[in-house]
């Protein structure tokens, strides 16, 4: 084999890693899965690291599928998403944090080594599953929150208390939770309501990634 395109496999299903593996390596010349990992962590601190990663969208680490693309990128990889999950918005936020394509695991292998082959000669390739959810974006928009809002939203997403936010802001604790008490009215009429801590932090990862959108200036 003249020129061999090293890849890695990210999945906690491994016996579909395996056999991943094993087909690559009796029906292609030219495709090689030479590691495998359950986790994104994992990988990340795994000696052989090949430039394009195959990544599971949904472990069951608990971990959100456009954090595991954005560590992924930026440690230098590229990244070919692999679901079996049909939900829209999973295909489109891994976009946005850099995946650089998104296959469904109803495909056959030789899809996959086509886009691995266009990842390797530099090419981005748009598989037909890719399209289709990219059209279909029917993520609701994110509310406009001023400066000060998103600010609180920050503080409050990391598990900041009130009194420690109010300290970091010099202003009273009172004045934190009126804040907060507008952003979660806000993402009430957005129909994206607040309902636990945790939801902060999402509703902060959701406007990270929405890329286009800008927050008004008071």
């Amino acid at each position: 084999m003249d020129s061999v395109i090293e890849i890695a496999g990210i999945d906690d299903a491994l016996m579909d890693l395996q056999s991943k593996a094993a087909w690559l390596k009796a029906e292609t010349d030219d495709v090689r899965m030479v590691t495998m990992a359950a986790s994104v962590e994992e990988f990340l601190s795994s000696k052989l690291r090949p430039k394009i990663v195959t990544l599971d969208l949904h472990l069951n680490n608990n971990t959100l599928p456009a954090d595991n693309v954005t560590a992924l990128i930026q440690a230098g990889h590229k990244v070919v998403v692999v679901t079996v999950l049909a939900q829209g918005h999973y295909a489109q936020e891994a976009t946005e944090a850099g995946a650089s394509a998104y296959l469904h695991k109803s495909n056959r292998l030789e899809a996959l080594v086509a886009v691995i082959r266009d990842i390797h000669a530099g090419k981005v390739p748009t598989t037909p599953d890719h399209a289709y959810q990219l059209v279909h974006d029917k993520r609701k928009d994110k509310p406009h929150l001023s400066p000060r809002e998103l600010e609180i939203l920050e503080l409050v997403s990391t598990g900041m208390t009130h009194k420690a936010i109010a300290r970091r802001l010099e202003c009273s604790p009172s004045t934190v939770a009126s804040h907060l008490s507008i952003v979660r009215g806000k993402y009430n009429k957005a129909e994206q309501p607040i309902t636990k801590p945790t939801d902060y932090r999402d509703r902060l990862r959701e406007r990270r990634l929405d890329r286009d959108r800008l927050d008004p200036q008071d």
